[in-house]
């Protein structure tokens, strides 16, 4: 039997501080920090952040988002479901079809409040929201609520945005103090501070906009770094293409030509505008530690999507199957984690909130397709996945033409008909099927950067026994899902 107790690094190491008595009976408070398109290529650009968070605690070198863009992930995160039990799958009609379906009702958020945590939520939450809500509507479970209001322009926000501040809409102008992460930053500051005078646990989402377009430099930050190039992998501008998809192909063909100048730059504005949530970091940590809290609180620094710049001659964006999209950084700190630590187990969106239900002690509903990874902090025995389900897109016709003529799709898959995907991302491969009917298999063993697919050259049996892994776990829900994560692994022949 080839299952091992996920082998010596997962979280046995990382929470090894922790007895076999209940650690968290003082009931740890919880922060979330979460960025916005932010790949793997800026993490070294977040100094204070790495030496705070990474340094003090655990890093996760492969972790996972299942539907690589912003709303699938961020409702993903919030109920510990895969994108097709969210219903999800792409960022139209996004939050207007989890407040239809009446998912608020009954997530991380939720289940803290209920337990007594005091909550709060700055900066942006689902795309679209609070259409079909009105836009006084605050979420259930939230006792500070400052959510960005989806904007009908075009626009970011960044400047001359309007934020639902429990209940009433305030707007922000273009002065320097309207920043959005300085506005973000200063009531994430205030809620840790009346909670502590309220003598309260709590947990925080911060919710940050950047480093997503148009990257906006903060007004007191130097310009841009003209000395940045974007570090280039094997597959930035790939040559030959002929082994991809058409649908894949499709997107290249924008009519612009994407080249090294436009990555630097793009890259360099990407680094600018997260200057501001590395010193927004920096300044959550010192107010922990002013208020008594830091030696209490779990921080989670962690993007919602990832982003490619170039890769196999893809202009900028994400929602691809190819590791720049699905591969982002993931950072935690807290009692009991031992400073250093680093996690090479597959770990993924669908993971946060049923870990963070297991370190506050509050119960996750069986709908919970992720897992928590508290249980190697007591030495148990646990068997853990050989792989992820991937996902994007709705897969009927229906819906892809109306995601078609929606504004926020910008180059994506489901701007193609036939471009939504399902797939599997293992321990060393990942394949994927399109709804075209087109199929792609990279051994990331051999083939880290994905040039060459070879679903042409593997035998049929090898395409027969994914199909019917990839079938059984598309479908799957709660802890079907999770033995099914366990059975992925595969001998390529």
């Amino acid at each position: 039997m080839q299952k091992k107790i996920i082998s010596a690094i997962i979280m046995l190491t990382l929470l090894t501080g922790c007895t076999m008595n209940n650690p968290f009976k003082d009931a740890p408070n919880v922060i979330i920090i979460l960025t916005d398109d932010m790949d793997m290529t800026l993490m070294p650009y977040m100094p204070q952040t790495i030496a705070l968070i990474g340094e003090q605690g655990a890093t996760f070198e492969n972790y996972f988002i299942t539907t690589p863009i912003c709303c699938p992930s961020r409702a993903s995160m919030l109920r510990g479901q895969y994108a097709h039990n969210t219903d999800i799958l792409q960022n139209s009609p996004g939050f207007a079809r989890f407040f239809k379906l009446k998912e608020e009702e009954n997530t991380l958020n939720v289940w803290l409040h209920d337990a007594g945590y005091r909550t709060a939520l700055f900066g942006k939450y689902l795309n679209n929201y609070p259409v079909n809500a009105g836009r006084n509507y605050v979420p259930p479970g939230w006792t500070d609520w400052a959510g960005f209001i989806a904007n009908t322009d075009d626009g970011d926000f960044f400047y001359n945005y309007t934020m639902n501040e429990n209940g009433t809409l305030v707007e922000y102008g273009d002065t320097p103090k309207d920043y959005s992460t300085y506005v973000i930053r200063d009531k994430s500051l205030t809620f840790i501070e009346d909670s502590v005078e309220a003598d309260s646990p709590f947990f925080l989402f911060v919710s940050v906009y950047a480093p997503h377009g148009p990257a906006t430099i903060a007004p007191d930050h130097p310009g841009l770094d003209n000395t940045l190039t974007y570090p280039q992998s094997p597959s930035f501008l790939e040559a030959d293409l002929s082994d991809k998809p058409q649908i894949i192909r499709s997107l290249t063909q924008t009519g612009d030509e994407f080249d090294e100048n436009d990555a630097n730059h793009t890259f360099q504005k990407r680094v600018a505008s997260l200057q501001p949530v590395d010193d927004l970091v920096a300044d959550l940590i010192h107010t922990l530690e002013a208020t008594g809290q830091l030696e209490n609180t779990y921080i989670f620094f962690v993007s919602d999507n990832g982003f490619h710049l170039g890769e196999h001659q893809l202009p900028s964006g994400k929602g691809t199957p190819y590791e720049e999209d699905i591969r982002v950084p993931l950072m935690v700190r807290g009692p009991g984690i031992t400073p250093g630590t680093t996690v090479t187990q597959m770990s993924a969106n669908i993971d946060l909130a049923p870990t963070i239900a297991d370190i506050t002690g509050v119960e996750t509903p069986d709908f919970v397709d992720g897992r928590s990874f508290l249980p190697f902090s007591q030495g148990e025995n646990v068997q853990w996945r050989d792989g992820l389900l991937i996902e994007f897109g709705y897969i009927d016709e229906e819906a892809v033409t109306e995601a078609l003529n929606d504004p926020e799709t910008d180059n994506l898959l489901v701007d193609v008909v036939g471009g939504a995907f399902r797939g599997i991302r293992g321990e060393g491969y990942v394949y994927v099927e399109y709804a075209n009917g087109e199929i792609e298999f990279y051994d990331l063993a051999n083939d880290p950067y994905q040039l060459e697919n070879i679903s042409g050259k593997l035998s049929q049996a090898t395409l027969d026994t994914l199909h019917a892994k990839l079938e059984a776990l598309k479908y799957c829900a709660g802890s079907d899902c999770q033995m099914l994560e366990e059975d992925l692994k595969i001998e390529i022949k």
